[in-house]
């Protein structure tokens, strides 16, 4: 069937045309940069559409947590567990995408079945969300540590793999950087000079599949020991096995992780040995090289 058009119905068609072709960018511009779908009662998925640097996800410390999974690409990257405000929002915490720049980045938050939270997430847990290029990290908190060192934001514990390089001490401490209380329980990062002027620098050991990070310790390795670069730093750490959704049915094991530059960490299973005492591992506190020997004192 041969179809015919006039003069004046093609221009219309291919005014139409242009003004499709020109108005797409403009509708992409305008789209929504969070896009958030209820799942059910106390179930949704949010998507990102943004280039701006944070998340930033409002607490309230008397709710019940909300397990947040980050799903990048159609992979579990990253998750926490976030008490999400309700009724109030105490503060905010970051949760970083810099990474993630130009990828399909999904967040899925849950809440445990007897929560008492009730509705849809949407518009209780997730209505206060925003997105942010910066985090104001000011301390005006009247009782906050000014000589020791505590982090910009979020709670932690027991110093752990503290080490002195090139010219530099590195603290690692026990650090929960979603909320004000123990939990996703990863490892901080400082550096200092002089042990009194601090700056804080990304977290290193995140929740994975292996259980969240407890404590442990940390040597330069000057020796050359266990096949690992030499200078590299290493770390001896416990991970706390079914402790999370990752490590589901896993038990406490002793683990390995190390770095030649302090910025990217690599987990190593050669010398994962996961040494049991009484069923349950816990990283030794205090390591010494002696000769060629790595030794731990529990």
């Amino acid at each position: 069937m041969n179809v015919l058009f006039s003069f004046k119905q093609l221009r219309t068609l291919l005014a139409m045309l242009a003004m499709m072709i020109f108005s797409f960018p403009d509708a992409v511009a305008d789209a929504p940069s969070l896009i958030i779908k209820d799942l059910g009662e106390g179930h949704c998925l949010v998507q990102i559409n943004t280039n701006q640097r944070y998340l930033l996800l409002p607490v309230e410390e008397v709710m019940p947590d909300v397990r947040v999974s980050m799903i990048v690409n159609n992979k579990e990257v990253k998750a926490a567990d976030v008490r999400l405000a309700v009724n109030r929002v105490d503060y905010f915490v970051p949760l970083d995408l810099s990474g993630y720049t130009g990828k399909n980045v999904l967040l899925k938050f849950k809440l445990g079945s007897n929560d008492p939270v009730r509705g849809k997430l949407s518009a209780v847990c997730c209505k206060e969300m925003k997105l942010a290029d910066t985090f104001d990290t000011g301390n005006r908190e009247k009782f906050r540590p000014t000589y020791h060192f505590s982090p910009l934001y979020g709670w932690m514990n027991d110093p752990n793999g503290m080490v002195y390089k090139d010219g530099e001490y590195h603290l690692f401490y026990q650090y929960n950087p979603y909320g004000s209380k123990w939990g996703n329980m990863s490892w901080g990062h400082a550096v200092s000079k002089d042990l009194l002027h601090w700056e804080q620098k990304d977290d290193v050991l995140f929740p994975d599949e292996t259980g969240t990070m407890l404590s442990g310790s940390g040597i330069v390795n000057d020796r050359k020991m266990l096949g690992l670069p030499e200078d590299a730093v290493i770390f001896f750490y416990t991970a706390d096995g079914n402790n999370n959704k990752w490590s589901a049915g896993k038990q406490f094991t002793q683990r390995i992780a190390y770095s030649t530059d302090l910025l990217k960490w690599e987990q190593t299973d050669s010398v994962r040995h996961a040494a049991y005492i009484n069923k349950m591992a816990y990283a030794a506190q205090t390591y010494s090289n002696t000769g060629n020997l790595c030794m731990t004192v529990q």
